[in-house]
């Protein structure tokens, strides 16, 4: 390879080297110090890995690889999230079976993925479409079903018409589907949930004990949205007295309920549907074509601010039994039932909504807080609102207290008298399972129409449903031809009676499968709990090996995107919650330690096919290397953030990549010849304490930076290095350019006379991090600058004691050749001297 690098002949050679050894295969059963360092589960949803992946996988896989050299038996999986909507919509794309593509993908995929350097463990890898794998999703979907957390309801639903399915709350963006971009609408089905909510509470109090991120932290936080306060109950009658029932509206602020006005139904609450065929014609007509107007209108647009408030009267009147008062009932858009109850009751003295409502509906508003500087006049302007701290008045018992001792008073006032209940709300709705999609795994359930007749079933309170027998497990996914979503809600898999025909597990009478497929986040929840176990004999009868799992889980380290803060890592904490209630883990949260990483942009814009600037990792690693890409990506910027990625970038980094090359095989050939002056012996220990130290913190820009000096620093003082010293830059190197570091260090070896033919043991990646020397750290010389008219022609190297003594340095660094040919033969009419930074010749 001369003094050349050939990074294709030297990445080939190490990858066909490190699969024949079996490199980075883990002892899973021997491992001592086990460290399980985790990359979120990559989906197939395009031809290939683009650079963005690129950029995820090359910060874990040195994360985990600096790790290994601490000491850890680090476990890297890597598997394929290949079921769901995103890899069947690509299909579909294409133009190909999704069980044809899914073959094409993980074929691809796996390839792409064995070159980019990653110290994976292919002996243990995961598809969610292998039935090996789902038959234990649908064994988690029947624990769900048989503890309670499973149930099947009619609700209104998101429906994406494009993706032709249901969504989650959570895979609604804007209003928007998160795979297509297309607005989302309601749609009223029969789905399967499961009972997340039931989990709220303790999804939220383990967040302070969670070492993540914290802007996904924060997101959590916000989207379980805990909110204290109490359900008030309130008769409804119509002008004469007749009761219709009664509503019940959450609030925060019952201290304000003697400034109680009106009251909002949300257009989907289900007291309407109680009301619409007794009342007056004149409101029915015109609440139902209110109504049906709201349903055009999203929920984003229905609650944001500023936007004019509309509402019907419903002729009702709900009575507020502090005061008597009989508050007009409306139907307003304003309110949706997503929160709280659906019902509000409006104080438009002191709720500025409450206050643009009744200003259009010419409702009374009462003032009952007055603010601290005291006033108490009419509420005749929103800015007149009062929301903040106050003392209440016009409010009985309440006159006088702080609103803070108000609410409180007020809440056992309602308590005791009956009218309310406190109560805890939630941001958090039930997860939404089910899908009318064909690429997923069926849900393992069974409904007995006979059974159901007859009030029996596996549950009480599901008569006529069964789960499937675990040992009739896994329900596997036909192959059909017509597998396309159509627009009526009803999956591909009702159209097949070979499908959906079976025997009930209740009365052995006939019997039909559910035909719906699970959420693929499903499949991801606990994917992470099988990789150790791959392999495993226990495995086979359990979805994870309980030693194994006891072993390795929770998750050491976890990688991945921020924008999954509310999907993916919230459903895999529930799943583990409900897993170690069951009996099943002794850990409560999956993922201890969570990082976000960045998004990598080109040119300065988001990566998008329309724009034509999406990036190929496979170009750039013909071009320049996988080494060179990887030391790129990291280089970009903090990992965190994400960076730019260009051309030239890309450009550089190669050069210094070759740099490296040719300073490290001019090294072997000098052989003992060289000897490294203290400066460069400083720098390089200087380098291994700043690159360890900032490896571990996921700073990895900084860290290559380091190394970038270092090997300028060498260049400066003779271009080579001692072996010694050549072999501690080549460990450091290591995590980040794993291909052109085992190339160096089995070249080390062989000139050490170790052998050319070392075994796996002498891996550099099966090496200690080398240690630094703290003497080496402390700082005994300063840099000066050595300027003529102003310009810099040096920089020398004083001790500190001498950095004051300005006739030492004159004769220093009128020595240096680069500043003598600039002053020779000239008569020096000035020297400007600032001790321990610089020394200007003014000739």
């Amino acid at each position: 390879m001369a003094n050349k690098y050939n990074h294709e002949e030297v990445e080939a050679k190490w990858q066909k080297t490190w699969s024949e050894r079996k490199t980075d295969v883990s002892d899973i059963g021997q491992a001592k110090k086990p460290f399980y360092n985790l990359m979120m589960f990559p989906y197939p949803s395009a031809e290939g890995l683009h650079v963005g992946n690129m950029y995820a996988f090359t910060g874990t896989d040195i994360y985990g690889r600096f790790q290994r050299m601490q000491g850890y038996d680090v476990f890297e999986p890597i598997g394929l999230d290949g079921f769901g909507i995103h890899s069947e919509n690509y299909a579909f794309k294409v133009g190909k079976h999704p069980v044809e593509q899914a073959k094409r993908s993980e074929k691809n995929f796996y390839r792409q993925l064995s070159v980019i350097g990653g110290m994976y463990d292919w002996s243990r890898t995961v598809e969610t479409y292998d039935p090996g794998y789902y038959r234990w999703t649908q064994w988690l979907f029947v624990q769900m079903f048989r503890h309670g957390l499973a149930y099947r309801s009619k609700a209104e639903v998101n429906w994406c018409p494009s993706c032709k399915t249901v969504l989650a709350d959570e895979q609604v963006i804007e209003e928007k589907c998160e795979r297509c971009g297309n607005i989302v609408t309601k749609k009223a089905l029969e789905q399967w949930f499961f009972r997340i909510t039931a989990y709220a509470g303790k999804l939220l109090e383990n967040i302070p004990k969670l070492n993540w991120s914290n802007k996904v932290l924060t997101a959590q936080e916000h989207w379980i949205g805990k909110k204290e306060g109490i359900n008030i109950k309130y008769s409804v009658v119509d002008e004469k007295g007749v009761s219709f029932g009664d509503v019940i509206c959450f609030t925060t602020r019952p201290d304000t309920n003697y400034g109680a006005t009106f009251v909002v139904l949300a257009p989907e609450h289900p007291f309407i549907s109680k009301i619409d065929g007794v009342l007056k014609k004149e409101y029915a007509d015109q609440m139902r074509r209110y109504i049906e107007q709201a349903k055009k209108t999203s929920s984003q647009d229905r609650i944001a601010q500023g936007r004019k408030k509309t509402g019907v009267f419903t002729g009702l009147y709900c009575i507020n039994q502090l005061t008597g008062y009989k508050m007009p009932l409306y139907v307003s858009d304003f309110v949706v039932m997503g929160v709280g109850t659906g019902a509000v009751v409006g104080v438009p003295g002191h709720d500025k909504r409450d206050f643009e409502f009744a200003e259009v509906m010419n409702i009374p508003v009462k003032r009952v807080v007055v603010s601290d500087d005291g006033k108490k006049g009419d509420i005749t302007d929103i800015e007149d609102v009062q929301e903040e701290n106050g003392v209440m008045i016009n409010s009985g018992f309440l006159d006088g207290m702080p609103i803070q001792k108000a609410i409180v008073t007020m809440m056992d006032h309602l308590e005791e008298k009956g009218w309310g209940e406190r109560v805890v709300n939630y941001h958090l709705r039930d997860w939404l399972i089910s899908r009318q999609r064909y690429w997923g795994p069926p849900i393992p359930m069974i409904r007995c129409a006979a059974c159901e007749k007859n009030s029996k079933g596996e549950r009480a309170d599901m008569p006529g449903w069964y789960t499937v027998p675990e040992d009739k497990l896994p329900v596997e996914l036909p192959n059909i031809e017509d597998y396309k979503p159509g627009d009526d809600g009803i999956a591909p898999l009702a159209k097949h009676k070979e499908f959906y025909e079976t025997k009930c597990p209740g009365c052995d009478g006939m019997a039909t499968r559910e035909t719906d497929v699970s959420d693929t986040f499903l499949d991801s929840s606990w994917y992470f709990l099988r990789y150790p176990s791959v392999g495993s004999v226990t495995a086979d009868t359990l979805p994870f090996d309980p030693e194994i799992t006891k072993k390795w889980l929770p998750v050491s380290m976890y990688t991945g995107g921020a924008e999954h803060s509310v999907l993916h890592l919230m459903y895999s904490r529930f799943v583990t919650m409900a897993l170690k209630d069951w009996g099943y883990l002794d850990f409560d949260e999956p993922f201890p330690n969570f990082f976000a990483h960045g998004l990598v942009i080109k040119e300065g814009a988001k990566m998008s096919k329309s724009k034509g600037n999406v990036v190929n990792p496979d170009e750039y690693i013909k071009l320049y290397g996988t080494d060179a890409l990887r030391m790129y990506l990291m280089f970009m910027g903090p990992f965190s953030e994400g960076g730019d990625f260009r051309d030239s970038g890309m450009e550089g980094m190669s050069r210094w990549v070759s740099r490296v090359w040719r300073m490290a095989t001019s090294s072997l050939e000098a052989g003992t010849d060289v000897v490294a002056s203290d400066i460069v012996v400083k720098g390089l220990h200087k380098t291994i304490k700043k690159v360890g130290d900032d490896t571990a913190k996921r700073h990895y820009n900084t860290s290559i930076a380091a190394m970038m000096e270092f090997t300028n620093l060498v260049s400066d003082h003779g271009g080579t290095l001692p072996v010694s010293l050549l072999k501690m830059f080549v460990l450091v190197l290591a995590p980040y350019a794993p291909h052109l570091a085992e190339e160096l260090w089995e070249r080390c070896l062989a000139h050490d006379q170790v052998g050319n033919q070392p075994g796996a043991g002498m891996s550099v990646h099966h090496q200690l991090w080398p240690e630094f020397d703290a003497k080496y750290l402390v700082e005994n010389q300063v840099s000066m600058a050595v300027q003529v008219n102003g310009r810099l022609r040096d920089t020398i190297q004083i001790d500190i004691e001498s950095s004051s003594n300005q006739k030492k340095i004159e004769a220093n660094a009128q020595s240096s050749e680069n500043v003598r040919k600039y002053i020779e033969g000239k008569e020096i009419r000035k020297i400007i001297f600032v001790p321990g930074k610089l020394i200007n010749f003014v000739v």
